[in-house]
């Protein structure tokens, strides 16, 4: 049995992956920046450790006697990219195997052109610091393993999502609050791979030694528009998308002041400093702040267009669905829940919440026992 550190453990990734390695068998050891940002996990009863992504020392521990680790780091670019070197360092230190880092489709665009492949080289200078972050991620990673011991594997998905994911839920805050808009009707193409075919990539990884040294794209079978991403929820929520409102695509600009103060915000000095205050004192300024913020929120109109965002307009009109031929034949990769499933069961999970728990309730079947140890 293997010992396999997830790092990222309270993230919504890294969370279905403890859920599924420990239902596997294997010995898991979520590891997160503290111990109540793991108190999701505690009916597992599993060796919760405590480490800051930027230390290198506190991974190291983390990391002892961990055959693989997987790193499943949110956050902003300067944690994005600060995280990378000591958590290889740390893992060389403490005798790892293979680190499984989980970048994204994104080092591609949000519409990849269409031919895209792993090994097509990402797109850089893009407008969305996180999305450079990510390949500056993957380069500094190989170089370390170039130099290193430790293996690595790289996962690139695309829209992931399922049971807590916020893909999941500001869909349906969206459809319900009149704020959900399509782009050329819903017929650009959306990479989804749900959470639980994504984590059976990974688990394929780790028992494959030609996984050492590979990018892999991991998707659903079907070929998914947003217009069916969209329906299934529209449905269940009694919102009909023909109504949704017809939306043009503005232009967008990125004014020198604000790139400046967002770049200097999420740097890797800024992150690193502001990753050493502990979660309560971050806690109560955020407070502090909303108290003092006594203006309150204009009301906006049901009838009021919906704000289109530059990232979501980009998505919404890719025209190409990733490959995941590589993943099958070096891994045997194949999705073990289907589209379908994979809606039914995040429905399921947003019945349980109040919000959405008068809409749904009579329209969600109680889930099968096998829905019940997957979802």
């Amino acid at each position: 049995m293997m010992l396999i550190g997830v790092l990222g453990a309270s993230g919504f990734i890294g969370t279905r992956a403890v859920e599924m390695l420990h239902a596997d068998g294997h010995d898991v050891r979520p590891i997160g920046r503290s111990l109540g940002r793991l108190e999701g996990l505690s009916d597992l009863d599993l060796d919760c450790r405590v480490a800051n992504c930027f230390d290198r020392a506190s991974l190291e521990a983390a990391f002892q006697d961990c055959d693989v680790v997987i790193h499943s780091v949110l956050g902003s670019p300067g944690l994005i990219r600060g995280s990378i070197a000591p958590a290889y360092q740390a893992a060389q230190r403490a005798g790892v195997r293979l680190l499984i880092y989980l970048s994204s489709a994104i080092v591609h665009t949000c519409a990849p052109a269409v031919g895209t492949t792993e090994a097509t080289p990402p797109i850089v200078n893009q407008p969305f610091p996180a999305h450079q972050a990510k390949i500056d991620a993957e380069q500094k990673l190989w170089q370390l393993r170039s130099q290193g011991e430790v293996g690595v594997t790289i996962f690139r998905p695309g829209i992931v999502f399922g049971p807590r994911s916020r893909w999941v839920k500001e869909l349906a805050d969206g459809l319900i609050d009149d704020r959900a808009y399509l782009i050329d009707g819903g017929q650009g193409i959306c990479n989804t791979v749900y959470i639980d075919n994504l984590i059976h990539g990974i688990r394929l990884a780790l028992t494959t030694p030609a996984a050492d040294g590979e990018t892999f794209f991991v998707g659903d079978r079907e070929r998914v528009t947003w217009g069916d991403f969209y329906r299934p929820f529209a449905q269940v929520l009694g919102v009909d998308l023909a109504g949704l409102p017809a939306v043009t695509v503005p232009t967008f600009s990125h004014p020198w002041p604000e790139r400046a103060i967002y770049s200097f915000r999420n740097s890797e000095l800024v992150q690193k400093a502001i990753s050493m205050v502990p979660d309560q004192l971050k806690q109560q300024l955020k407070s502090a702040a909303s108290s003092r913020a006594s203006v309150p929120t204009p009301t906006v109109p049901s009838a009021a267009p919906p704000v289109i965002t530059e990232m979501m307009s980009i998505l919404q009109q890719a025209e190409y669905q990733l490959p995941w031929t590589k993943a099958e034949q070096i891994l045997g990769y194949q999705p073990i829940v289907s589209f379908e499933q994979g809606c039914d069961r995040s429905i399921e999970w947003l019945a349980q919440i109040d919000r959405f728990q008068p809409l749904l309730e009579s329209k969600v079947a109680d889930p099968t026992d096998e829905d019940r140890q997957l979802s």
